[in-house]
């Protein structure tokens, strides 16, 4: 193994702030599946649950970067794409369909 060099430490701080506002996002998901009632509750249960798991990926990549270790970088990339596109989905659903259905 190579020392960690700052390119990499610097792509384990942005993998640490993924990490951290996803976090933030499924806190205020959270927030809105405990504030809404009905069968909406389902779109940001979903959307938290993707932003959780968004978050320990981002806090186990940056983590694995501040070790030395740069393997495996494509997959957890794509992975994080997909979840991200996956959340923003959901959001924009959330917003459309809650604003059409708001009594």
């Amino acid at each position: 193994m190579t020392a960690p060099t700052l390119a990499m430490e610097r792509t384990a701080l942005a993998w640490r702030r993924t990490a951290l506002g996803a976090a933030v996002c499924a806190l205020l998901f959270a927030h809105e599946a405990t504030t809404e009632d009905g069968m909406w509750i389902v779109l940001p249960c979903a959307a938290a649950t993707a932003a959780v798991l968004l978050s320990g990926l981002g806090w186990y990549r940056g983590r694995s970067l501040g070790r030395g270790r740069s393997a495996g970088g494509h997959r957890l990339v794509s992975i994080t794409t997909l979840v991200v596109t996956l959340v923003i989905l959901i959001a924009v659903a959330e917003v459309l369909l809650g604003s059409r259905y708001a009594s």
